[in-house]
């Protein structure tokens, strides 16, 4: 697969780019030397300067927005977040068709998104109390979440672009140690945000996964179920 590098550097767009995960990808990209744009909502927040930075006021679902900001880049990786609720959630799935559609319409290929391995219905985690728990975060807490997170993946891989799905199992802002990805699905409980920013990053240039979904976690990296559910549950 041709990388989509003008003069040795990608336009990158990162949507989800104030949140935790988008704020190590869009940090991690400027080390790499790509030019990135960074769409958030919420501009007056977004933390990071650079030369090579742009940062865009908008929503991910905004058709506007996005047709405006895919036309101005190479490729694009996805990172949007929503918090757990009960009532529908609709910003993956529509933000995938928004980027779909804007990236059919302007000839731009790489499309890299960020779901969860929660997502997998058929992965059974090992030990009792880790599939517990995803049982109660899948199907109950976050239902409405994980449930739109398969849209957008249905979306997103009935596309004819250069998608990748990412799963990652849950996040915590524990420094990085190294990745490992497989196809699909793969144990393990916990991944470093700076870890699976890298990992997307790494996507740019790596075609393994090309129109596939990349399961992937941070070996040997443990955290306590209650500091998770405090960090990455309760906080919402």
């Amino acid at each position: 697969m041709a990388t989509p590098h003008q003069d040795d550097r990608t336009r990158l767009l990162v949507l989800g780019a104030n949140g935790p995960t988008g704020r190590q990808t869009v940090h991690q990209a400027l080390t790499r030397g790509h030019q990135v744009s960074a769409l958030t909502r919420h501009p007056e927040t977004f933390p990071l300067h650079h030369d090579r930075l742009q940062v865009i006021a908008g929503d991910a679902t905004d058709e506007g927005v996005i047709d405006a900001a895919v036309a101005a880049t190479d490729a694009v990786i996805c990172t949007i977040g929503a918090a757990f609720t009960r009532r529908p959630v609709v910003v993956y799935s529509t933000s995938a068709r928004l980027l779909v559609e804007a990236m059919d319409q302007h000839h731009r290929r790489r499309l890299i998104v960020v779901t969860s391995g929660g997502v997998d219905a058929d992965h059974r985690p090992a030990g009792f109390a880790a599939r517990l728990s995803r049982s109660v975060v899948r199907d109950h807490v976050g239902k409405t979440v994980y449930d739109d997170m398969a849209k957008m993946e249905r979306v997103v891989s009935a596309s004819d672009l250069d998608w990748t799905v990412v799963r990652p199992p849950g996040l915590t802002d524990e420094p990085g140690t190294g990745y490992a990805v497989a196809e699909d699905s793969i144990d393990g409980p916990v991944m470093s945000r700076e870890d699976l920013a890298g990992m997307l990053l790494d996507q740019l240039e790596d075609d393994r996964f090309l129109r596939k979904v990349a399961a992937v976690t941070t070996p040997g990296l443990t955290v306590s179920a209650w500091r998770m559910l405090r960090r990455e549950v309760l906080k919402r």
